[in-house]
Parts: C-alpha cells; sequence; structure tokens
C-alpha cells in the first residue's frame, strides 16, 4: 500500500495509511468528525511508535466494514455518530476480538463503556496525557497477551426511557460474541467455563463461570436449580416431581433440580 499522506478532507470516507513497520500493533478510528480524526491521529504518533492507524471511518457503516475486513487490535470509537452510534455499531459484530478506547464529548456515557469492557474511555478534547495512560495499558496488555472483553457484560437498550435488557456480550475463546438473551435456554458448568444452550440448537462455550453468569442473568428470569445448571424460566416446558425434581426445556433435555431449590423454583413458577 502506498499511500502515506493524506490532505485533511471534511466527506466521510476511509483513508489507509503506509504500513511498512513488521507485525505493527494494527488500530481503526472511527468518528465522524474528520478533524477529531485527524487530531487524534496525530497525538497517537507523538505518544506511541507501536501503533499503526490502519484506517480512519468517518462513517459508522463504513467503520463497521472495514473492522471486519482489517481485524485491528485496537479501536478508537466514537459513541456520537449520525445513523448508528457506537454501542450499535459494536452489537452488530458477532464477535469482538480487539480493543476499544471509546472518544465523545460527552461524559455521560462511561457507564456503556465500561460495560462493553472498554480499555479505556476518552471525553474530547482529548487530553494527551489521558491518550498517553491508555496506550501504556493497551501495550502492556498485548505484552502479556490478555485477551480483550473478559467478563461477561450486559448490553441494554431503551424502551420508551426504561431500561431494558437486550443481549448478552459472551467472552469466549476468540474474542466477544453477542447473543440474544432470549436465545438462551440454559447454561451448563463446565469447570471454569460455561456451555450455552441456545434455542437454535447451538453451543457457544464461555470463558466465565456459571456463577458470573447467575449473577448477571438472575434479575432476568434466570434460576440456577442446581449447582451445575442455570436456567431460563421462559423456556421451561414442565417439572415432574421428586425428591428435588427434574425440569423438562424448551429442547427436549430433562435437567435435575436440587432439593434445596425445589420449593424456591415452584414458588418463582407459579408468578408466571
Amino acid at each position: 500500500m502506498f499511500f502515506s499522506s493524506v490532505p485533511y478532507t471534511n466527506t466521510k470516507t476511509l483513508y489507509l495509511y503506509n504500513m511498512e513497520k513488521q507485525n505493527p500493533i494494527t488500530a481503526i478510528i472511527v468518528d465522524d468528525d474528520s478533524f477529531s480524526c485527524f487530531q487524534l491521529k496525530d497525538l497517537i504518533n507523538r505518544n506511541s511508535k507501536e501503533i499503526e492507524i490502519v484506517a480512519i471511518c468517518n462513517d459508522a457503516l463504513l467503520g463497521l466494514e472495514k473492522l471486519k475486513e482489517l481485524k485491528p487490535d485496537l479501536v478508537f470509537l466514537d459513541v456520537e455518530m449520525p445513523g448508528m452510534n457506537g454501542f450499535d455499531l459494536l452489537k452488530k459484530l458477532p464477535v469482538i476480538n480487539f480493543d476499544i478506547i471509546f472518544t465523545t464529548a460527552h461524559d455521560h456515557y462511561a457507564i456503556r463503556a465500561i460495560r462493553f469492557s472498554a480499555l479505556d474511555y476518552l471525553v474530547k478534547p482529548i487530553d494527551p496525557t489521558a491518550l498517553q495512560e491508555a496506550l501504556s495499558r493497551f501495550t502492556e496488555k498485548k505484552r502479556l497477551n490478555s485477551p480483550p472483553a473478559e467478563r461477561p457484560l450486559e448490553v441494554v437498550g431503551h424502551n420508551n426511557g426504561k431500561k431494558i435488557f437486550d443481549n448478552l456480550a459472551v467472552p469466549t475463546m476468540e474474542g466477544l460474541q453477542f447473543i440474544s438473551l432470549h436465545d438462551i435456554i440454559r447454561c451448563e458448568s463446565e469447570d471454569k467455563y460455561t456451555k450455552i444452550y441456545l434455542n437454535d440448537k447451538k453451543m457457544i462455550v464461555a470463558s466465565r463461570t456459571l456463577g458470573d453468569f447467575e449473577t448477571l442473568l438472575q434479575p432476568y428470569g434466570f434460576f440456577r436449580i442446581h449447582k451445575s445448571f442455570l436456567i431460563n424460566l421462559k423456556h421451561l416446558k414442565k417439572y415432574l416431581r421428586g425428591e428435588g425434581g427434574q425440569v423438562i426445556m424448551a429442547d427436549g433435555i430433562a435437567l435435575d433440580v436440587s432439593r434445596r431449590k425445589k420449593d424456591e423454583l415452584l414458588e418463582l413458577v407459579s408468578q408466571f
């Protein structure tokens, strides 16, 4: 590639830069403000010789396309963009296998940025010291080979101003995979991992414990019937009497209920 210098423009275009470094740490900037993009690129170049900006996208849809195509290590992502904001862009990716530094002029998005397990959150105008600290954290994390998005996180939406639960961001060995909460039938413990069974007969292995998912999902109609099983009560089809009993789930699988969970389960089911 031969793009070594690009003049400033205010149009929604993508610019690719020279990648002559051997095995550089690649990064993409996604921001609808062209001037902010070039300011950020200049700050990055001043603060890090390891990071190579491979694309600048002034449009969220173009950013989505280039994230899939270029597979960067790091993304600087603006929150507010016309048509599709940064959070919506991320939810369109089946897997997030890069680190994220959110950039925005509004600091009230910080909590949602944290829920996306963002490496950092920078408020415009970006402070050079804050950027340098964020880049240092990223390069150190890269050196230690720590994967991005190390914990299950909630991704929220809004319904007439009321916060609702939309999707679950599941950390896998490949990265972060988004699945609909309503598609989850049951979760099963597998040592330090969790198997998540979906209503399309797919199964995902998440790199977190069943206890992590219990804490996150219990307020949304999930119940741990056994030390090994967490079920979505909306997919519960039948309860079979017994010492603890068994449940039959929507996928036809029978699961044991522990004796100490039996009464609590029956009470919850009676409320549905």
